[in-house]
């Protein structure tokens, strides 16, 4: 996508025109999650989790070594063994041993299972997380996608709200010099004019910083000059004073609903939501590791095997292959009650994740009827805007024409037009508002 998206920079940049940027919410999505530190971050924790995981699984398994030692003494003990015979050196001025040795726990009350078992949740939990952190990258992306597309469609708006003044300015100014017109009427719709073209300027300004927090999302739009975007729709009439747009951006039309929110209120909230999920593995993993320290307590059992090549055999000078194999057992009689405090530590630490479990659902449940009943109003909303927009068209062309007919003063020429680009903006605004109510449902949402 980046090579394609460089060719066509290239290609624009040996034209006349501006370079365009297109993007699709579903190409945005994609290159958020690739794109996410925060995800790939997460990632590396989780692929951390499951290899300590394997690790601790590997202490329930025997354990052999490659085991050497060399020892070199200044003074060999001697030994006579008759009255009047020189004494015989005990041993050698250097040792060696070399051999493999065999090491298991053979019963430890499941202190290392459970150890395993807790570490295995740990890692479920970091697992979580990062699922967690794919949701968020894409929930951001989309609510940065509906502001970017808001801010498209107002500038649209308000390139059509200041064509409609400058053109009427332009009648009235005839007018003027026909003396049809007064000079307040023709200073009135010139200020008109000017105020359009400020507001025009503020939301080229409010495109370019939506832009920015998009393309920062998806790691997109490397060399675009955002100083002054514009939507490619303003392309072939770009209003008359301005300079020429640094880039030609075009989003998915505000009003389609994409696919992969199309059915983000017809589910209930996700029971196992990854904002849960996390505290449910965290309370697993603490609570397991709790009975891994209480099994401290009692008695371990371990096995050890050798086999090795020796010198010297005692006082003979010779090399031997010795053969070992030894259990030992040990059971804490004293420790300050040290095990069963750090498993009480563990066990209340199990109880405080499910807490905050308990409250991630809970906000969960909340958030959902929160967007849901957004969402019904905004549906309302939506009908209103429509009949709205309608009724306020034909308002504004009626009031000119009886403004031109004499019947009416510019004031309600002035009013009528502000009222109509008022009720297309907050259409659009409510359209916007539709997009992130169903990106936060759908985030809340079972997965697919």
């Amino acid at each position: 996508m980046r090579a394609l998206f460089l060719l066509a920079l290239a290609a624009a940049a040996a034209s006349a025109e501006p370079p365009r940027f297109v993007l699709t919410l579903a190409e945005a999505e994609a290159s958020g999650r690739e794109h996410s530190l925060r995800l790939k971050a997460a990632a590396q924790e989780s692929a951390a989790a499951r290899d300590r995981s394997e690790e601790q699984f590997s202490a329930l398994l025997p354990r052999l070594t490659l085991d050497g030692s060399y020892r070199y003494q200044t003074e060999v003990p001697s030994l006579s063994l008759a009255a009047g015979q020189p004494a015989r050196p005990f041993g050698d001025h250097r040792a060696t041993s070399v051999g493999p040795t065999l090491s298991w726990t053979l019963w430890d009350e499941g202190a290392l299972i459970k150890s395993w078992k807790a570490q295995k949740s740990r890692a479920a939990s970091k697992g979580e997380e990062e699922r967690l952190a794919a949701s968020q990258s894409v929930l951001g992306v989309r609510l940065a996608y509906a502001q970017a597309q808001l801010a498209g469609e107002q500038l649209r708006l308000l390139s059509d709200s200041l064509s409609l003044a400058e053109a009427q300015y332009k009648d009235i100014e005839s007018r003027f010099k026909a003396g049809a017109a007064s000079r307040i009427e023709l200073l009135s719709s010139h200020q008109d004019v000017l105020a359009r073209r400020k507001q025009f300027l503020q939301a080229e300004s409010d495109l370019s910083g939506a832009l920015r927090e998009l393309l920062q999302l998806t790691g997109l739009g490397e060399g675009l000059d955002l100083s002054r975007p514009s939507d490619v729709r303003l392309s072939s009439r770009l209003v008359a004073g301005l300079r020429e747009p640094t880039v030609l951006v075009r989003f998915d039309d505000l009003s389609v609903v994409p696919p992969s929110l199309a059915s983000a209120e017809t589910f209930g909230p996700d029971v196992a939501h990854p904002s849960v999920q996390t505290f449910r593995r965290q309370a697993e993993g603490a609570r397991m590791t709790a009975r891994a320290l209480a099994a401290g307590r009692w008695p371990v059992v371990r096995l050890t095997a050798r086999a090795g090549y020796d010198y010297p055999n005692g006082p003979v000078l010779e090399s031997v292959s010795q053969k070992s194999v030894g259990l030992t057992a040990s059971l804490p009689l004293f420790e300050g009650r040290q095990s069963a405090l750090a498993a009480s530590q563990q066990e209340h630490l199990a109880q405080a994740a499910e807490r905050r479990g308990d409250l991630a659902a809970e906000e969960l449940a909340r958030d959902w009827d929160k967007a849901r009943a957004a969402l019904g109003c905004l549906r309302e909303q939506e009908e209103v805007d429509d009949r709205s927009i309608s009724e306020t068209d034909e308002l504004s062309r009626l009031v000119y024409l009886s403004y031109k007919a004499g019947s009416s003063n510019y004031l309600e020429v002035q009013s009528a037009n502000l009222r109509a680009l008022e009720a297309k903006v907050q259409a659009a605004r409510t359209r916007a508002q539709v997009l992130i109510q169903l990106s936060i449902l759908a985030d809340l949402a079972p997965r697919g």
